[in-house]
């Protein structure tokens, strides 16, 4: 008798704490992680939308170019930091912290409304646009494309752009050719953690793969471009960009995630991987291969 009372009691605490789990309100900082995009609006000279996207420290905000800034939540405000810039040997910027309400947020939406009047005065130049209160949209994952192999490339541009080309595997070794303006220049090797080959893997899965075009491109000069190539058990898809313009947001995003990758991964200089390289045709439409040797000379037996 005491046996079988010791496992109805057993089995009922085992409930109770299942059931707490279940009822357990899931927190501000779990449900805002993720990528967030508004609708698209007139912007001064393109149509444009804002995206916000957060892991568990670090977001971008606005747009997906630059330095990932920290963020933290404090009770119901959002709170950025603003990103720090680089160009050549001039730092500026991280000094300001942007204030955001917390308005509402669920699995779908979130809205923020600026605070500060610095956080104001990001939004100065979209005066036709109403941004006292931001409605943002959770991007969503398209599909599990199990990915086997990813290579992105980066080019100049009139400016002081990362130009590099890199190949990651399908469980993260990676590898990273930096050419102009990267702040490790040459041939490295290295291994993403887990985290960091989720959060890549998650971007791609919000990408519709088997719907994009080869070539995105703006109607202006002297400006970037990025293209990313992605083998998956279904199929290879391979996409570009010049500018910030036509390409969906969620291929922008992970050109940016892959852009500043190697600033935050562990590499060692590895001049090995030369040969490693298994996109080559794409890594060369970015940096020609170099010239075949000249043929040996002749040999004149007269």
């Amino acid at each position: 008798m005491k046996n079988r009372i010791g496992i109805l009691i057993l089995i009922l605490s085992l409930f109770g704490c299942s059931q707490s789990q279940i009822n357990k309100p899931i927190s501000i900082n779990q449900k805002i992680k993720g990528n967030w995009k508004t609708e698209y609006f007139n912007g001064n000279w393109k149509k444009t939308a804002y995206i916000f996207t957060f892991q568990d420290s670090t977001c971008s905000y606005l747009y997906p170019w630059g330095e990932f800034s920290k963020y933290w939540i404090a009770g119901d405000t959002l709170k950025i930091k603003e990103r720090i810039r680089e160009r050549r040997n001039n730092i500026d910027g991280g000094k300001i912290v942007y204030d955001f309400l917390i308005d509402s947020i669920s699995n779908k939406t979130l809205f923020l409304k600026p605070l500060s009047s610095q956080t104001k005065e990001l939004f100065r130049h979209e005066k036709e646009q109403n941004f006292e209160l931001i409605k943002l949209s959770k991007i969503n994952k398209y599909r599990d494309w199990n990915i086997i192999r990813i290579g992105f490339y980066s080019t100049g541009c009139f400016g002081t752009c990362p130009s590099m080309y890199l190949e990651i595997d399908s469980i993260g070794n990676i590898l990273f050719n930096g050419q102009m303006f990267t702040k490790k220049e040459g041939l490295y090797s290295g291994v993403l953690s887990k985290k960091e080959l989720k959060t890549i893997k998650s971007e791609i899965n919000n990408i519709k793969l088997d719907s994009l075009k080869k070539m995105y491109s703006a109607n202006w000069t002297d400006d970037q471009t990025c293209g990313v190539i992605i083998k998956t058990k279904n199929g290879t898809y391979e996409s570009s960009a010049y500018g910030f313009n036509e390409e969906p947001i969620e291929l922008r995003i992970l050109f940016h995630r892959l852009m500043e990758l190697y600033k935050n991964v562990e590499l060692k200089k590895d001049t090995t991987i030369v040969d490693d390289f298994q996109f080559k045709y794409f890594q060369y439409k970015t940096y020609p291969p170099p010239p075949p040797p000249p043929p040996p000379p002749s040999i004149n037996n007269e």
